[in-house]
């Protein structure tokens, strides 16, 4: 389990205590306090960035700069991708700089650091490294005229099931003749569903099997998927555990649809 995320007001906090103790106005060395609050403020934005699993380091890319658009202290200034990088594998590092001005001397303190990102987010070279700021976020040398840096722009279709799509199934497998084919159902269904509406939106593409009378239809996949089957009992919208409609496991698919309902029931 992840642990809680610290603020970047704590870390202010942190530094304006150790400026009024030591009295200090000179640039702090690395192992000061004002330095480590500043690498905890980098480390903390590494470790909050996982959303979901992604083997595209351009969706780090964009989460960071989102989170650090919130930040007053920290910018994403570059970032490196690793091109032969394999699942599983670090995909690059995000790069930051962190400006901390003191509370009593109005000087800004400067540092970088930069972090190394896998498919499940903050890569550290201990496993146990996550907690410990010095391997989430490491110290490097700050680019020259560095600058907040314009993320790459996510031109990908977001697949969606449009609003509706399930009680249109139910009505046209409710009415469907026992002679239909699977692609009569899938092009009523493509023809009669709501079109998405919103930015980069196109709908799954509807799929259905016909097999001894039954019939199984499916839209989607595993993070949101429609099944739905009419037998001799009638029509049935399925609520399948997430974790079977993974790939490698049943998926979401016309077949699953059609599947005994005792091995659609979670494992656990």
């Amino acid at each position: 389990m992840q642990r809680p995320l610290l603020t970047l007001s704590r870390s202010l906090v942190v530094v304006a205590a150790a400026l009024i103790m030591t009295g200090c106005t000179s640039e702090p060395s690395a192992g000061s306090a004002t330095h480590e609050a500043a690498q905890s403020a980098a480390a903390d934005i590494s470790r909050g960035l996982y959303r979901h699993g992604t083997d595209l380091m351009d969706d780090y890319v964009r989460w960071a700069d989102e989170d650090t658009r919130k930040s007053h202290d920290v910018e994403l200034v570059g970032y490196e991708v690793y091109p032969d990088a394999v699942h599983g594998e670090p995909l690059g590092v995000l790069q930051y700089r962190v400006s901390v001005r003191g509370v009593l001397t109005g000087d800004t303190y400067v540092a970088c650091f930069e972090s190394t990102v896998d498919y499940w987010g903050v890569s550290t070279p201990d496993r146990r490294g996550w907690s410990i700021d010095e391997q989430v976020a490491p110290e490097i040398e700050c680019p020259s005229h560095a600058t907040r840096i314009t993320p790459p722009v996510d031109t990908r279709a977001v697949v969606v099931i449009p609003d509706g799509t399930e009680e249109l199934v139910v009505e046209i497998l409710t009415a469907a003749p026992d002679a239909v084919t699977t692609q009569d159902i899938a092009a009523e269904v493509a023809e009669r569903m709501t079109q998405p509406t919103g930015e980069r939106e196109v709908a799954f593409e509807p799929r259905a099997l016909v097999a001894d009378g039954e019939i199984g239809f499916a839209m989607g996949d595993a993070a949101d998927c429609l099944l739905v089957k009419r037998t001799e009992e009638g029509v049935a919208v399925l609520d399948v555990p997430k974790i079977l409609l993974q790939p490698g496991e049943l998926g979401c698919s016309p077949a699953t649809a059609l599947r005994p309902e005792d091995e659609l029931r979670s494992p656990h």
